[in-house]
């Protein structure tokens, strides 16, 4: 397991009574090369050096990822005072190609998770004095549903703690082993 993964699950334990700790921020950029930051849910790791989430393939951020996989992933865990900036490239699987692999995912959600799902085309116009639609068959993935997984390859990790503070960098070499390098923050 690399140094970052263990001190991650050690970050994810400590703050894992505080829902905001689910929550990272992603960047990605447009078509026309113009940042886009966002906060997203992490739903867990794959193949110990994944980070996943979930995504409606109809929002922004799908397209985005499909022009250019780079993206960078930065967390900040308030209680420990630690910041993770994670440097990846994006896979992404729908619903229509994702198999049993997106189905595990829909079966995690909550019924109120699943129907925002069906409330329609995000970044449409929406008339507020009318209740957002939620029809479907829940017990299958709408076609639009998907799953990302940023693939890490390098980690910028900050400890605010303590004086002087501690920064390191990891980075996987072209065989998947991972180096470390502590640096002045």
């Amino acid at each position: 397991m690399p140094a970052w993964l263990q001190q991650l699950t050690k970050s994810l334990h400590k703050t894992r009574s505080q829902p905001e700790s689910r929550y990272f921020q992603l960047a990605t950029v447009d078509s026309h090369g113009a940042p886009k930051c966002r906060t997203v849910v992490f739903r867990g790791l794959v193949d110990e050096t994944a980070l996943s989430i979930i995504s409606d393939t109809r929002s922004q951020k799908w397209p985005e990822l499909e022009k250019a996989s780079r993206a960078e992933i930065c967390w900040y865990f308030t209680k420990t005072r630690e910041q993770y900036r994670f440097t990846t490239h994006c896979r992404r699987f729908s619903a229509s190609q994702g198999g049993e692999f997106v189905q595990q995912y829909w079966c995690k959600l909550s019924d109120a998770g699943k129907k925002q799902f069906f409330w329609g085309e995000p970044g449409e116009t929406r008339d507020p004095s009318y209740p957002l639609k939620s029809h479907g068959d829940f017990s299958v993935p709408p076609p639009h549903f998907g799953v990302m997984l940023f693939d890490v390859d390098k980690v910028d990790y900050l400890n605010l703690r303590g004086n002087p503070q501690q920064r390191e960098i990891h980075t996987r070499d072209d065989h998947g082993s991972w180096e470390t390098h502590a640096i002045i923050p």
